[in-house]
This record gives structure tokens, C-alpha cells and sequence, in this order.
């Protein structure tokens, strides 16, 4: 082969080179299009119009939108930065992409305009949130025949700030009585004894009730407070002021028990299914002792009975999941309605496996 033909091979061989690289980048490119028509698509369904806001009122000096607001704190939140500052400036940069703009500019003008807001605007995105949730649950949504919504409570650490502190840190921090017996005890081996290691002063934390979907495994609400809060109290306080569906039954766990609870929840018009163990007393009614394994039972405590309150009536159930027995309470008396076959399938949903039970809670159970 001369010279010339090589050089008219190299040139084609170029050429397709660049044909194919074209291609490609045309590929990709459109994919991006899709991917970012798609993102736009499930946004626009997810918050519809600016008009679900529309009673809330800015400022007359602000000039974005709620809408853009909280499309930049979710794109913020669901960046994977390391730190705060550099999430929001990838996800600013997101906003701009998708939508051409981009609410606000910096870090913390977008934390000014959430500190106010953000509590107005969740009253407004729970709700659009539990509907979007309901369209898209399917068999998901409701477990034979119920909406099962759990509860549950723990503990975070959060910075040590001066506004942490006094939000979050308890007033009475050590003051209790299980503290200073636990003081008294190990007086000889307490940490401010060692003058090589100085107690610390304790680190706020931060006491998160949470609610949550168990079918689709999604938020359904929460509340903050600080470290001595009360999981119960804040279930309560849940029940009160928010929405739950028809049917909804509440799981929980040993902790969520109580007169005062379960007739709130009763209250509401909807019913509770907990586990519970040596720490609840119940009464049980003449002649059903016979079935010891799923009986009807009272609570009515001496503090309901003397305000004059009615005795809730209940039932016990004795449920094997696994290797482990338990005692399961629930306020469908009706086994045909609530039945040991699905009091069992959504203990395993509530504890977080659907196949079987975690080591841990077969252990504690």
C-alpha cells in the first residue's frame, strides 16, 4: 500500500472515529434530557402549582417563591457533600439546571428564609405528601384492611451550640432521682473523681418522636424536643393536631403504653396494636380466663377510675414469631377484623423485617 492510501485509511479510520464520538455524545445528551424531563415531571407531580401555597404571605420585599424555596431545600438535603455549605452549593447548582434559577444564593440567606417558614410550610407538604403516598401505595397502603402507621422515639446528639444547648439540653439534667441514686452508688469510680479525665458537660441532644408508614416505609410526621422529652407525650400531641386515614391502626412498641395513650388514640377514632410485658396491669373480666392465649381485658387504672373515665376494653393476644412468644394488646376486639396472622405480619413490619425478626428484638421479646 502506498503512502497516499495510507494516509486516505488514517483519514477515514478519523472519521469514523468522530462520527461514532458525535453519536455518542448525542446519546448522552439526550438521556440527560430525559433524565432531567423525567426529574421535572415527578416534581410538578409531587408539588403542582404555587397555589397550594397561596395562604401563606411573604414579605413584600422577598422575591422568591415558596415553590423554589423548597425545591432548593430538597435538592439541598439530598445532596451527598460532606458538609452543609458545599450541599448547598451543589444543589443551588442542581436548582439552576433543572429550573433555571434558583431561589436564593447563598447558604445562609436560604437558612434565614427556613427558620421562619419551615414549620408553615410542613403543615402544608405532610399533607400533599400523605395524599401522594396513598395514590402511589398500591397493596402497600393498607395491610388487611389497615393503614398501619408506627411510632417511636431516640435520641441524637446535635452540636454543642449556645441555642442547641437551650433548646435541647434538659433543665434538670442530673437532678432526678435515678441520677443521683446512680451518683451515690459509684461515688468511688465517678469520671470528676479522676483529675486525668474531667467529666465533660453532657451534649445537647436532640429527642425525635417519629411516625411512620410501615407498608411504603415513609415518614409520616415527626416531633423535636429536648433530651427529657416524652415519647408519649409527643404521640399524644401528634394525635391531636394531624391527619391520620380511616382505619388507621397504630403500632408500637413496650414503651407506648399507658391509659392516657391508648385513649387518645381510641378518642381519634382509630385503634392501637403494642407490644407489652411485666410493665402493664390489666384486669381481666370475669370468664375469660378460659382462653388464656387471646382474651378480652380492662385498663382502667385508679387514677381513670377516680376521675370518673371508663375502663377501655381490650384484647391480649399471645402471638409465637420465630422461636419467641409474646404479648401483643390491641383494641380490635374483633378477631375476624384483626387476626394472629396479621397481628404477626405487621409485628415484623413494625420491627423493621419483613422475612423474619431481628436477632435483637427476639432476644428482648
Amino acid at each position: 500500500m502506498d503512502r497516499s492510501n495510507r494516509t486516505e485509511a488514517r483519514r477515514r479510520r478519523k472519521a469514523k472515529k468522530e462520527k461514532e464520538q458525535t453519536r455518542r455524545t448525542a446519546r448522552q445528551e439526550l438521556q440527560r434530557k430525559t433524565h432531567a424531563e423525567e426529574f421535572r415531571k415527578r416534581l410538578k407531580w409531587l408539588l403542582p402549582t404555587e397555589g397550594i401555597f397561596a395562604g401563606l404571605k411573604r414579605h413584600g420585599n422577598t422575591t422568591w417563591l415558596f415553590s423554589t424555596l423548597v425545591f432548593l431545600a430538597l435538592c439541598w438535603a439530598w445532596a451527598e457533600n460532606k458538609n452543609a455549605v458545599d450541599s448547598f452549593t451543589y444543589g443551588s447548582e442542581w436548582c439552576r439546571t433543572q429550573s433555571g434559577a434558583t431561589a436564593l444564593s447563598t447558604y445562609q440567606g436560604m437558612m434565614y428564609a427556613l427558620e421562619p417558614w419551615t414549620e408553615p410550610l410542613m403543615k402544608i407538604l405532610w399533607k400533599v405528601l400523605h395524599e401522594r403516598m396513598e395514590q402511589i401505595g398500591g397493596e402497600f397502603w393498607r395491610t388487611d384492611g389497615w393503614v398501619p402507621i408506627a411510632f417511636d422515639g431516640s435520641r441524637d446528639s446535635a452540636p454543642r451550640t449556645k441555642s442547641n444547648e437551650a433548646a435541647f439540653c434538659a433543665e434538670n439534667h442530673g437532678q432526678g432521682k435515678t441520677a443521683k441514686y446512680r451518683k451515690k452508688k459509684s461515688k468511688d469510680m465517678r469520671r470528676k473523681n479522676n483529675k486525668q479525665n474531667p467529666s465533660a458537660a453532657p451534649k445537647p441532644q436532640v429527642w425525635i418522636t417519629l411516625m411512620w408508614h410501615m407498608g411504603l416505609r415513609l415518614p409520616w410526621t415527626w416531633r423535636l424536643g429536648p433530651s427529657n422529652a416524652s415519647e408519649r407525650g409527643d404521640v399524644i400531641d401528634m394525635l391531636e393536631h394531624e391527619e391520620f386515614p380511616e382505619n388507621t391502626l397504630f403500632c408500637g412498641d413496650a414503651g407506648f403504653v399507658g391509659y392516657p395513650l391508648w385513649s387518645a388514640i381510641l378518642g381519634r377514632g382509630h385503634h392501637f396494636l403494642v407490644r407489652v410485658g411485666a410493665n402493664v396491669s390489666l384486669l381481666v373480666e370475669q370468664g375469660n380466663a378460659v382462653r388464656k392465649d387471646n382474651m378480652t381485658v380492662l385498663s382502667w387504672p385508679e387514677s381513670a377510675r377516680v376521675a370518673g373515665l371508663p375502663a377501655l376494653k381490650l384484647r391480649l393476644v399471645k402471638v409465637k414469631v420465630g422461636k419467641t412468644w409474646m404479648w401483643m394488646l390491641t383494641s380490635v376486639l374483633d378477631k375476624d377484623q384483626l387476626s394472629v396472622k396479621t397481628i404477626r405480619e405487621l409485628y415484623k413490619q413494625r420491627w423493621g423485617n419483613r422475612s423474619g425478626i431481628l436477632r435483637s428484638e427476639t432476644n428482648s421479646g
